[in-house]
């Protein structure tokens, strides 16, 4: 112990003398790069990283559903976590970058190819992944490469069957939530087709 203690002091009079800064600071310097690097979470994220939204971010339902563009940076699966969202859905093909940097946030993968419908099963997968999150009071994302088409398909899909509404107002009501959503005729087709399957 007083061997490791001689070589950090070393260390930091060795340090101090080239930069010019005195002991007492470069040792404080050194504790707060100790205590970093045994606060990192895999990948070598800290867990005290900071938050910025995701590209595309809103609530469609306050608190249990949102739809955004793909996140790209760390700090964007911070948010997600910070507004309570503990499952994110990737309708992509491709996995987002730093996926794996918040292990508190579950990750599920429905395969949509871009400007495609979803599936009947799909919308079924993805319905019950929101509602099984949304019982345990757990919020849940879903995107896609930019959070328009695939993503307001299954936006609109989940109020046809939480509002009862059919798919004509879902779509609308999407698109006014979230402008430029639901890009092709396909993806309409499909919202309204699900209506049809489910209205009483």
């Amino acid at each position: 112990m007083e061997r490791e203690q001689h070589l950090q002091d070393t260390e930091s009079s060795r340090i101090a003398l080239f930069c010019q800064y005195d002991d007492s600071s470069v040792t404080q310097m050194m504790k707060m790069c100790t205590f970093k690097s045994q606060n990192k979470v895999p990948g070598g994220l800290l867990k005290t990283m900071a938050a910025s939204p995701p590209p595309n971010f809103s609530w469609v339902e306050s608190h249990k559903l949102a739809g955004l563009g793909m996140p790209r940076m760390p700090a964007h699966y911070q948010f997600l976590l910070n507004n309570g969202i503990k499952h994110l859905i990737t309708l992509s093909e491709r996995k987002p970058p730093y996926h794996d940097s918040c292990p508190e946030l579950t990750m599920h993968h429905i395969r949509i190819h871009d400007f495609c419908a979803p599936t009947f099963d799909q919308i079924k997968r993805f319905l019950s992944i929101v509602e099984e999150a949304n019982s345990k009071a757990e919020g849940v994302a879903v995107h896609c490469l930019h959070g328009f088409g695939r993503t307001g398909t299954m936006l609109a899909c989940y109020l046809v069957k939480s509002r009862k509404i059919s798919g004509i107002d879902a779509i609308n009501e999407i698109r006014r939530i979230r402008h430029g959503s639901i890009e092709t005729r396909e993806q309409e087709q499909i919202i309204i087709q699900f209506y049809q399957q489910n209205k009483c």
